[in-house]
């Protein structure tokens, strides 16, 4: 039987339509299609507005609350922990909130101390992306939203870092109209990565240093705001297997100088398996890891006051 051209032109369009809105229906399923939104500053880059709750991928429920951070609200009265960092602290959209190491460490303290607090409260100001030059800004514009107690979680990458701004990244301000739409914009800026090479290394020298100066400036604000401050260093895994890392030095040396403590996340990791989802992020095992590592620290540090 043969068919005309306009009919087999329609039933090619319908079979188009329908693949469309099967994947359209797949990609809602797994959790795309109604991302975080972020806003756009000069000051500290972006970072996601406040007020948003999504179920995303596979599932995870993501939080931002009323002050623009990754968490609960939290009761008046309850001590408020501040996670600074980038999308290791973030924990991205497949890590449910209580999963977060933010979250356990936070559950650590309060089971360290019952009764002391009203509430531990983790404010995860960890953003996709991130430097420290971001976390100055932030910091600048912001304030610490009434923390007496700061984590700076840091890794190698970092330091290789410039301010990051919207439109470099695959973040978004407005919502987009699908989940296909979504996912078309993560792949473009998969595809246009894949041809970046990295900065000579008289750049990466000089992006250093900015970004060295730009932990000592976060080590002056803390102390300004009378918060104590503990740094996180956080290996990637190859870092875990053997690969030296270029800039845990120089930052210890930064750190020690201004009396700021290090908690080396190495210790905590060094035998377990499965931490790990890409080179630097953290699977649920190593946010559970990782937080109660930072969770233990905290709470000598608050035992000690």
């Amino acid at each position: 039987m043969q068919w005309s051209r306009p009919r087999a032109a329609a039933l090619a369009f319908v079979a188009l339509i329908g693949a469309l809105a099967t994947a359209e229906i797949a990609l809602r399923l797994v959790g795309l299609g109604d991302p975080i939104l972020y806003d756009n500053r000069t000051s500290y880059g972006y970072r996601p507005l406040p007020g948003q709750t999504r179920r995303r991928l596979f599932g995870a429920r993501v939080q931002v609350n009323e002050l623009g951070v990754r968490g609960p609200d939290g009761p008046a009265g309850g001590l408020r922990l501040l996670f600074l960092g980038d999308s290791v602290t973030w924990g991205g959209s497949a890590v449910d909130e209580a999963d977060l190491f933010t979250a356990v460490a936070a559950d650590a303290v309060a089971r360290r101390f019952p009764g002391r607090f009203p509430a531990v409260v983790p404010l995860d100001a960890g953003v996709n992306a991130w430097g420290p030059q971001n976390v100055v800004g932030l910091l600048e514009e912001r304030g610490a939203f009434g923390s007496p107690l700061w984590v700076l979680t840091i890794l190698d990458d970092d330091f290789r870092r410039e301010k990051t701004r919207i439109g470099e990244v695959p973040y978004f301000n407005a919502p987009p109209a699908t989940a296909l739409e979504e996912i078309l914009v993560l792949g473009a800026y998969k595809l246009l990565t894949a041809y970046k090479r990295p900065k000579p290394p008289d750049d990466l020298e000089r992006l250093a240093r900015d970004n060295l100066a730009a932990c000592a400036a976060i080590f002056r604000l803390a102390r300004a705001a009378g918060a104590r401050l503990l740094v996180a260093w956080h290996p990637s895994a190859p870092a875990l297997a053997g690969e030296p890392e270029t800039y845990h030095a120089r930052l210890a040396e930064e750190a020690a100088a201004a009396g700021v403590p290090v908690l080396d996340l190495r210790e905590a990791y060094r035998g377990r398996e499965k931490l790990y989802v890409d080179a630097i992020h953290l699977s649920v095992a190593g946010h559970h890891v990782a937080g109660a590592a930072i969770g233990a620290r905290l709470s000598a540090m608050l035992a000690a006051e």
